[in-house]
C-alpha cells in the first residue's frame, strides 16, 4: 500500500491541567535494519523520470542511510550524470545536496540520542 508522504506523519497539541499544551509528533520511518547501501535502482527511476521527486528520494535514501560515505560525485557515477546534472535536478525542486545530508544526519542523532527537551520512543 502507497502512503502519501504528507500522511507518515502527525502532531498531536494537549494542553495539560494548568493549560499548557504538550506536542507528539508521530514520524512513521519505515527503516530497514541498518541498511548500509542506498537503493539506487528507486533513486535512478527517480532521477530518470526528469527529476521529479527525485530530491525527497535522495533524502529519504540519505536519512535511511546515514552513514553511507555520500558523495556527490559518487551519485553522479552510480546514476550515470554528471554531478552538476544532479545538482540542477536538486536546485529545481529547492534540494541542495550537501544541506540534505547535513539534515538527514543530525536528525537521525537527534532521534537515536534524543535532546535535553525532547524525549523519543519507537512505537512497534
Amino acid at each position: 500500500m502507497l502512503i502519501r508522504h504528507e500522511e507518515m506523519f502527525d502532531v498531536h497539541m494537549m494542553p495539560d491541567e494548568t493549560g499548557a499544551v504538550t506536542g507528539r509528533l508521530e514520524i512513521d520511518l519505515m527503516l530497514r535494519n541498518k541498511q548500509s547501501e542506498p537503493d539506487w535502482h528507486s533513486l535512478a527511476l527517480s532521477y530518470a523520470c526528469n527529476g521529479r521527486g527525485f530530491g525527497l528520494a535522495l533524502t529519504q535514501s540519505m536519512f535511511a542511510s546515514p552513514s553511507y560515505p555520500w558523495t556527490l560525485e559518487s551519485l553522479a557515477a552510480r546514476l550515470g550524470a554528471r554531478p552538476r546534472a544532479i545538482q540542477m535536478a536538486l536546485f529545481r525542486e529547492s534540494y541542495s545536496f550537501d544541506a540534505a545530508l547535513r539534515r538527514c544526519r543530525s536528525l537521525h542523532t537527534l532521534l537515536r540520542a534524543g535532546h535535553a527537551h525532547c524525549t523519543f520512543e519507537a512505537v512497534n
